[in-house]
């Protein structure tokens, strides 16, 4: 998502003071946004994304610790290894998320609502992925001690039920353009 997207929304206005010294101020003039739900669910919502990403963050960091064999397999490390990047992403996402109700800016909207949506499903994604990587390697390659890998694919499961599940409560935020009147 590019920054020039929000190029538009902000204003740059130049003051000069009686010495002739050039002072800018830049002015908001986007569109201004509100969270219809009370104060109470947003600042539930923002605990609970910021807490599965943390958990989610730890089960992938452990679950490197490992050391299966289809670990080493690159259709099952591929997608577990892309899924630290959306990972960091959401994190910066829940953490710019409001805790208050008040009126957000597009880039609030965006880059924290938005996003924290989009990296979460992202993750989903990945993890699902690995899972079908780590089925097709125990179905077709596993040889002899299948415990680490069977450890491996729960790990995932939990990490695509809490991306998932922080995905779907995402989908239930809903927000309202207010009009300005300008």
């Amino acid at each position: 998502m590019s920054r020039k997207k929000y190029i538009n929304a902000y204003e740059t206005v130049y003051e000069y003071d009686e010495d002739g010294r050039e002072t800018r101020r830049v002015n908001y003039r986007g569109d201004i946004y509100e969270i219809v739900t009370d104060e109470v669910n947003i600042k539930k919502y923002k605990v609970t994304q910021i807490i599965i990403v943390v958990l989610v963050f730890l089960i992938q960091l452990a679950l490197g610790f490992i050391n299966n064999a289809g670990g080493r397999i690159l259709y099952v490390s591929l997608p577990y290894l892309i899924a630290f990047l959306p990972m960091a992403y959401w994190f910066i996402a829940a953490t710019r998320l409001p805790s208050e109700k008040k009126e957000l800016r597009l880039e609030i909207v965006d880059l924290g609502f938005k996003r924290s949506k989009v990296m979460s499903l992202l993750i989903a994604i990945f993890s699902g992925i690995a899972i079908l990587g780590a089925i097709v390697f125990l179905i077709f390659f596993s040889e002899g001690n299948i415990l680490k890998d069977l450890l491996f694919l729960l790990g995932q499961l939990i990490v695509f039920t809490l991306a998932l599940f922080a995905h779907l409560q995402s989908r239930k935020i809903i927000f309202r353009k207010i009009d300005r009147g300008d």
